[in-house]
Protein backbone atom coordinates (compact mmCIF):
# COMPACT_ATOMS: atom_id res chain seq x y z
CA UNK A 1 0.00 0.00 0.00
CA UNK A 2 1.45 3.37 -1.06
CA UNK A 3 0.73 6.42 1.07
CA UNK A 4 1.90 8.97 -1.51
CA UNK A 5 1.61 9.15 -5.24
CA UNK A 6 5.05 9.29 -6.92
CA UNK A 7 4.42 12.82 -8.16
CA UNK A 8 3.40 14.13 -4.73
CA UNK A 9 6.92 14.39 -3.30
CA UNK A 10 8.41 16.49 -6.16
CA UNK A 11 5.28 18.65 -6.11
CA UNK A 12 5.62 19.20 -2.35
CA UNK A 13 9.30 20.14 -2.79
CA UNK A 14 8.37 22.62 -5.51
CA UNK A 15 5.74 24.23 -3.27
CA UNK A 16 8.25 24.62 -0.43
CA UNK A 17 10.69 26.34 -2.79
CA UNK A 18 7.97 28.58 -4.19
CA UNK A 19 7.06 30.07 -0.80
CA UNK A 20 8.70 33.49 -0.53
CA UNK A 21 11.41 33.69 2.07
CA UNK A 22 11.33 36.56 4.53
CA UNK A 23 14.34 38.88 4.79
CA UNK A 24 16.42 38.48 7.91
CA UNK A 25 16.08 41.37 10.27
CA UNK A 26 17.12 42.24 13.76
CA UNK A 27 13.91 42.42 15.76
CA UNK A 28 13.53 45.44 18.00
CA UNK A 29 14.69 49.03 18.03
CA UNK A 30 18.11 50.66 17.71
CA UNK A 31 18.18 54.23 19.00
CA UNK A 32 20.81 56.93 18.66
CA UNK A 33 21.20 60.66 19.25
CA UNK A 34 22.47 63.42 17.03
CA UNK A 35 22.73 67.18 17.21
CA UNK A 36 21.24 69.68 14.75
CA UNK A 37 21.78 73.42 15.23
CA UNK A 38 22.69 72.84 18.85
CA UNK A 39 19.60 70.74 19.60
CA UNK A 40 19.92 67.08 20.52
CA UNK A 41 17.52 64.76 18.75
CA UNK A 42 16.82 61.04 19.06
CA UNK A 43 16.19 58.72 16.11
CA UNK A 44 15.48 55.00 15.84
CA UNK A 45 15.81 52.12 13.40
CA UNK A 46 13.01 49.57 13.85
CA UNK A 47 13.64 45.95 12.87
CA UNK A 48 16.76 46.89 10.85
CA UNK A 49 18.00 44.61 8.06
CA UNK A 50 20.62 42.11 9.14
CA UNK A 51 23.98 42.25 7.35
CA UNK A 52 23.38 45.57 5.56
CA UNK A 53 25.60 48.59 6.19
CA UNK A 54 23.11 51.24 7.35
CA UNK A 55 24.09 54.90 7.07
CA UNK A 56 22.63 56.82 10.00
CA UNK A 57 24.29 60.06 8.89
CA UNK A 58 21.42 60.54 6.44
CA UNK A 59 19.48 61.68 9.49
CA UNK A 60 22.13 64.20 10.47
CA UNK A 61 23.66 65.34 7.16
CA UNK A 62 26.43 63.83 5.08
CA UNK A 63 29.18 65.15 7.34
CA UNK A 64 27.29 64.43 10.56
CA UNK A 65 27.83 61.83 13.20
CA UNK A 66 25.47 60.00 15.48
CA UNK A 67 26.27 59.06 19.07
CA UNK A 68 24.84 57.44 22.18
CA UNK A 69 23.67 54.23 20.49
CA UNK A 70 21.37 51.87 22.34
CA UNK A 71 20.83 48.42 20.87
CA UNK A 72 17.38 47.17 21.84
CA UNK A 73 17.34 44.51 19.08
CA UNK A 74 17.91 40.77 19.37
CA UNK A 75 21.12 40.91 17.27
CA UNK A 76 24.56 42.40 17.97
CA UNK A 77 25.23 45.74 16.26
CA UNK A 78 28.62 46.96 15.06
CA UNK A 79 29.19 50.72 14.88
CA UNK A 80 31.59 52.23 12.33
CA UNK A 81 33.08 55.66 11.64
CA UNK A 82 33.45 54.88 7.91
CA UNK A 83 30.54 55.33 5.53
CA UNK A 84 31.00 51.79 4.12
CA UNK A 85 31.36 49.74 7.36
CA UNK A 86 34.98 48.91 6.47
CA UNK A 87 36.95 50.22 9.45
CA UNK A 88 37.42 48.52 12.82
CA UNK A 89 33.97 48.63 14.32
CA UNK A 90 32.77 48.65 17.90
CA UNK A 91 30.43 45.80 18.86
CA UNK A 92 27.31 46.58 20.87
CA UNK A 93 25.52 43.47 22.15
CA UNK A 94 21.73 43.20 22.37
CA UNK A 95 20.62 45.39 25.26
CA UNK A 96 23.94 47.25 25.24
CA UNK A 97 24.83 50.87 24.59
CA UNK A 98 27.78 52.92 23.38
CA UNK A 99 28.40 56.65 23.85
CA UNK A 100 30.98 57.41 21.13
CA UNK A 101 30.35 58.89 17.67
CA UNK A 102 29.62 56.69 14.64
CA UNK A 103 28.32 57.02 11.06
CA UNK A 104 27.13 53.54 10.07
CA UNK A 105 25.86 50.39 11.76
CA UNK A 106 25.56 46.72 10.76
CA UNK A 107 23.47 44.07 12.55
CA UNK A 108 24.13 40.35 12.83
Amino acid sequence: MRLFHRGAIPLAALLVLAVPQTAHAAHGKFTFRYSVAGHTRTAALRDPAEGACLDVTGSVGASGRAAFARNLTDRPATLYMSIDCEDDGVAVPPGGSHGKAFKTVRFG
